[in-house]
């Protein structure tokens, strides 16, 4: 039996809330040793939390900022001296990586929807690389903060941290796990613009980030508690949809990659096993996960890996008059009610919807969006006098 959202809320919080007040007593003991020391500690502790989580909610933006921000504090300084993150030759390229990203954003609705398509994934794996390279330049410097204010003297030893490298081996991982669950959750934002084809709906996604983003920020300003306060929920949070954000970042992965690197070339549909994700719950696996798809009969085999390492685990979904829908990005396959989705297929198989419903024996039909679009399309040529157009001819 899986286990359910209430299940794991409890699990984490019965994991955290000793930890919690373990730290909340050998706080106590600081504070009563040296208030003054404890609370600048505590304070260094509170805005590295409030780094981490903002550097995760948007790497290659907060990289940019905090490099320009130490650059400028730094004056003349040599850059041969200045810190990676602050260094001109790694903030310069990363600066206009910045700069094209905001101005594909701002000119999103006015680009055609199969360019647009095409930009948000390149945008998509940039921002890959950008969380990359962002962690390995500023999550060192912030997990040094942390070693610091944990080791920073006697009042410190006296709340029971010890001072050699062997008392710090929580800071590793657990900067790690908190960087990796905030930001698969807040990518998941990317992967949403690369799934959905609507601009609106990518500009309300990328405004609520960067409002959460701004929120930290002033907290942060205001006071480190404070922002350490809004970090914590998004902390915990992370940590409980970050399985079900991994998921559509696999997907969204596979969707991109088909986009750019045109893989429908060299895809065989008639014989090869189909790549496929699960469209809903409720299929025996969480939804969106990964497999591959071979009809049998009335039966489609969709066999997996749970956790891409543990053996293989085949489900047999119904396949009673099921229906390909050629969406606008990928096409999927319906048993039968539109509102009975089976498997989400990448867009290498766009050009072989035909062939891929032959073999499922299902039925083929343009989903909503084409609909319309072939509808405007035919409104537009019969406006301009230039007749119908065929719609089977657009894809």
């Amino acid at each position: 039996m899986r286990p359910t959202r209430p299940t794991l809320l409890l699990a984490i919080t019965a994991i955290i809330a000793p930890l919690a007040i373990a730290g909340v007593a050998a706080a106590a003991q600081v504070v009563a040793a040296s208030p003054a020391a404890a609370e600048s500690r505590a304070a260094a502790v509170a805005t590295g939390v409030a780094q981490v989580t903002g550097l995760a909610i948007s790497p290659l933006l907060v990289l940019v900022a905090i490099g320009w921000f130490d650059f400028l504090q730094a004056g003349g300084t040599s850059a041969a001296v200045l810190p990676l993150h602050a260094n001109p030759w790694l903030l310069g390229p990363c600066t206009a990586v910045l700069a094209m990203a905001l101005l594909k954003k701002c000119a999103s609705p006015a680009i055609p929807l199969p360019i647009r398509k095409l930009l948000d994934a390149a945008e998509y794996l940039e921002a890959k690389v950008s969380a990359l390279v962002a962690a390995g330049v500023l999550l060192p410097t912030i997990m040094a903060t942390f070693a610091a204010a944990s080791g920073g003297g006697a009042p410190a030893q006296a709340a029971g941290f010890a001072s050699d490298a062997a008392g710090y081996l929580w800071i590793v991982p657990g900067t790690l796990v908190v960087f990796a669950a905030v930001w698969i959750t807040f990518h998941a934002i990317d992967a949403l613009i690369v799934l959905s084809p609507f601009a609106l709906l990518d500009m309300v996604l990328v405004s609520l980030r960067a409002s959460v983003l701004g929120l930290i920020l002033v907290a942060l300003l205001v006071s480190p508690f404070l922002a350490l306060v809004l970090c914590v929920p998004i902390i915990i949070l992370s940590l409980l949809f970050a399985g079900w954000c991994a998921r559509l970042d696999l997907f969204a992965l596979c969707i991109a990659t088909d986009l750019l690197f045109r893989r429908g070339n060299s895809t065989e549909p008639h014989a090869e096993p189909v790549r496929a994700f699960l469209a809903r719950r409720g299929l025996g696996a969480p939804v969106r996960t990964m497999g591959r798809a071979v009809p049998s009969g009335e039966t489609i085999c969709f066999t997996y890996r749970p956790f891409f390492v543990l053996p293989r685990r085949t489900i047999e979904l119904r396949n009673e008059r099921s229906v390909l829908v050629r969406g606008a990005v990928w096409p999927t396959i319906h048993a039968g009610d539109p509102r009975k989705r089976l498997l989400s297929l990448p867009p290498r198989y766009t050009r072989h919807s035909s062939a891929i419903a032959a073999r499922f024996g299902a039925s083929e039909r343009d989903g909503a969006v084409l609909r319309a679009w072939h509808g405007l399309r035919s409104a537009i040529s019969t406006i301009l006098g230039g007749g119908s157009v065929d719609a089977s001819g657009v894809q």
